[in-house]
């Protein structure tokens, strides 16, 4: 089974590094400036699993891929190029199993709309892209899949195994959507990185960022139970009461922040913002909470504020940490809490 990695920016560019590695035939599918970085020098992969130079094949398009029976798509864009890059895909490879390893959870919807074989993808790694051809491991190895909308089958087994001779851990989720609710909730908090500045480890370090990313997930789980939402954590991870609880436990952690830059964790709306690509996937991941509140009817403040702040911030090229904290609870009239 050869895979496509299509939209492969640093999540994968990762795991179709590590395929290639394993000696499984790869094809990335990624932009004009990466295909060509990967085409004169390699892929080079540094990180937490250590520094490779992978010479592989990469395209600047899907139709440049000459289809075959045996093969099979990872969709890794972003939630917002999804519909057209399917829609592209459809014209070539009518007939191939599709993939989604990406975030937010309409992306499995979206395919099944075109395709007759998709599957939910998770993926549960740092990863940072540096320039072109070069990309960054930060944590982490886990994958996850499923058959769309529920079950497994021989293709989740071949995948399974397949990834795990390329090192990842895989499990195999019978529910996967349960599953990307809960990996949505994790996400979450990736606007309030951006927004700050902060990393995933000091904003889980103090205080006042971590009551504040608590007061995002409850919100969030108030509206995903009055949808009747069914969630099923990730394989070794809390569920979002627990997640909530932990967060809302006092005092500073007591682990150090990494002071170097390429060992930050740092989430994708946090890089979109860095990168200044002017549109992130906030509509996608809080965007969701806020819709489902209004829905039923239910405030959804602190979700509200992160679209509206990350969109501004977006459109204005702004860097991250453009506001604090303190700053977004005054906004929200709350500077008692700040």
């Amino acid at each position: 089974m050869r895979i496509i990695i299509y939209g492969a920016g640093a999540v994968g560019s990762i795991i179709g590094g590590y395929l290639h590695h394993s000696k499984h035939e790869v094809v990335l599918v990624c932009s004009k400036e990466h295909a060509d970085a990967i085409r004169t020098g390699g892929l080079r992969i540094t990180g937490v699993q250590g520094n490779y130079e992978i010479r592989m094949s990469a395209v600047t398009g899907i139709e440049q891929v000459s289809f075959g029976s045996d093969d099979a798509v990872f969709l890794t864009m972003k939630t917002f190029d999804t519909e057209e890059a399917l829609d592209r895909l459809a014209r070539v490879a009518p007939k191939v199993p599709v993939v989604c390893f990406q975030n937010a959870v309409r992306n499995e919807e979206f395919a099944a709309s075109r395709f007759a074989r998709v599957y939910g993808g998770i993926v549960f790694f740092g990863a940072k892209y540096l320039e072109p051809g070069i990309v960054n491991h930060t944590s982490e190895n886990s994958l996850g899949i499923g058959l769309y909308p529920r079950g497994l089958d021989s293709t989740v087994d071949a995948l399974n195994d397949v990834l795990t001779r390329a090192g990842f851990s895989v499990t195999a989720y019978p529910n996967i959507m349960a599953v990307k609710w809960s990996k949505l909730f994790r996400n979450l908090n990736n606007a309030l990185f951006a927004i700050t500045g902060l990393s995933v480890l000091a904003g889980i370090k103090y205080e006042q960022s971590r009551f504040m990313m608590a007061d995002t997930l409850e919100e969030a789980l108030r509206v995903v139970k009055a949808e009747g939402i069914e969630i099923v954590p990730l394989a070794g991870h809390q569920p979002p009461e627990k997640m909530i609880e932990s967060l809302r436990k006092p005092g500073e952690r007591s682990f150090d922040v990494p002071d170097d830059e390429e060992a930050a964790l740092r989430p994708s709306t946090w890089q979109d913002l860095y990168l200044k690509r002017g549109r992130t996937e906030v509509e996608y991941l809080n965007g969701e909470i806020v819709r489902l509140g209004r829905k039923h009817g239910i405030p959804t403040p602190l979700n509200s504020l992160m679209v509206n702040i990350v969109s501004k911030m977006a459109r204005e090229r702004l860097s991250p940490g453009a506001y604090t904290i303190r700053q977004l609870r005054d906004t929200l009239g709350e500077g008692e809490k700040g």
